[in-house]
């Protein structure tokens, strides 16, 4: 795991626990089954995360596991999305963040997805 990553991993786990959080996340995502393969990467280090959203339930992992949607960025730029510091899509668009589709659909749908995830848990996070 990479260490700057440690001052997040409190706050995202604390998240995950919170029962509010779930409903809210769920309730706009209804029936839409995704996961989200994230690599932070940092001076040839790489940290891998999966989140998904499945049958009504939010689900994140450490480690590399079949996505719908792969998304790259460094590890300060998540920090920054994360912390409300950069707009995710203002990111993607100019090319700091790399998004994969797996499933068929345009990379720009799995981009403005992910963005208003990450938006929320920014949001719950302040």
């Amino acid at each position: 795991m990479n260490p700057k990553l440690l001052s997040i991993i409190p706050k995202l786990v604390k998240l995950s626990l919170n029962q509010w959080w779930a409903r809210r996340l769920l309730e706009q995502y209804k029936g839409i089954n995704r996961s989200c393969q994230l690599i932070l990467k940092d001076d040839g280090d790489e940290t891998a995360i999966w989140v998904g959203v499945q049958d009504g339930e939010v689900k994140v992992k450490i480690g590399r596991y079949p996505a719908t949607t792969t998304v790259t960025m460094d590890v300060d730029l998540f920090i920054d999305t994360i912390k409300g510091r950069v707009d995710f899509r203002e990111a993607l668009f100019h090319g700091a963040i790399e998004v994969e589709s797996h499933d068929g659909h345009p990379w720009a749908y799995h981009g403005f997805l992910w963005a208003g995830f990450w938006d929320l848990v920014a949001q719950i996070l302040r």
